[in-house]
């Protein structure tokens, strides 16, 4: 656990600079679309700094501790998907720029998926037993998620008079095209945790979740005897992490 903490301190590093380099693509592609008046484009890039406070309100309202690594990520992905596709409109003018996003948000979704699952199963011992639980539970997560993506741009496609699907041009190819590359990004994931848990060894994917779950410990129970966090500390997940130690 000691590796996993290590990689959260460089992260803290990292996540200072890398917020320094939203805040400065979200004024760039801001100014850029104001002076080409394009206010799809102003807005979209003022709306992406919401990530900022956003974040940071979830720290506070759940009182998460550390996951630096965990927001590093999360950093790369908005910037990739919403700051340079949606408001930087790359989605539109680089080719297949949409489907490297999509698969990324495979590998996104499935580190936000594989952390809740160590939460909940470190908080009920009895779910999950065998790993392949948690390869599934990462797997359909992620993959629900990539039905969700689909139907919110679907909705959004009136509301902002840009065709996100490309239904004009190719009818649902591009959806489908869009969910087997998650689908892709997805099997990747999972292929490591299973390779993480055949080996009994953690790698990147899994130390991601690992780290964040170690600095985020049970709470103590208000009735009865308190929660025993000794074997959550050296063990945060007891179905997965045991083989991975």
């Amino acid at each position: 656990m000691d590796r996993c903490l290590q990689k959260e301190e460089r992260a803290k590093k990292v996540l200072a600079v890398l917020r320094i380099i939203y805040i400065i693509g979200a004024v760039f592609f801001a100014v850029r679309g104001y002076m080409a008046h394009s206010s799809y484009e102003t807005v979209q890039s003022i709306a992406t700094l919401v990530i900022i406070p956003g974040v940071w309100l979830v720290r506070r309202l759940f009182r998460f501790s550390g996951g630096y690594q965990l927001e590093c990520i999360l950093y790369i992905f908005v910037f990739l998907s919403w700051l340079m596709g949606s408001a930087g409109e790359l989605y539109y003018t680089v080719p297949y720029f949409d489907k490297m996003v999509h698969c990324l948000s495979g590998l996104f979704v499935s580190f936000l998926a594989l952390t809740l699952y160590m939460m909940l199963e470190r908080r009920h011992s009895r779910v999950g037993e065998n790993p392949a639980t948690a390869c599934l539970f990462v797997f359909f997560a992620s993959m629900a998620v990539a039905g969700m993506f689909e139907l919110c741009e679907f909705v959004l496609t009136p509301i902002t008079g840009r065709d996100m699907q490309h239904v004009a041009e190719t009818g649902v190819a591009d959806t489908m095209g869009d969910m087997f590359v998650c689908l892709i990004g997805t099997i990747f994931s999972v292929i490591m945790m299973i390779l993480a848990a055949k080996k009994q060894k953690p790698n990147f994917f899994t130390d991601v979740a690992q780290a964040f779950v170690f600095q985020n410990p049970l709470k103590e129970k208000k009735q009865g005897a308190p929660a025993d966090l000794s074997k959550d500390a050296e063990n945060p997940c007891p179905s997965v992490a045991r083989r991975l130690k």
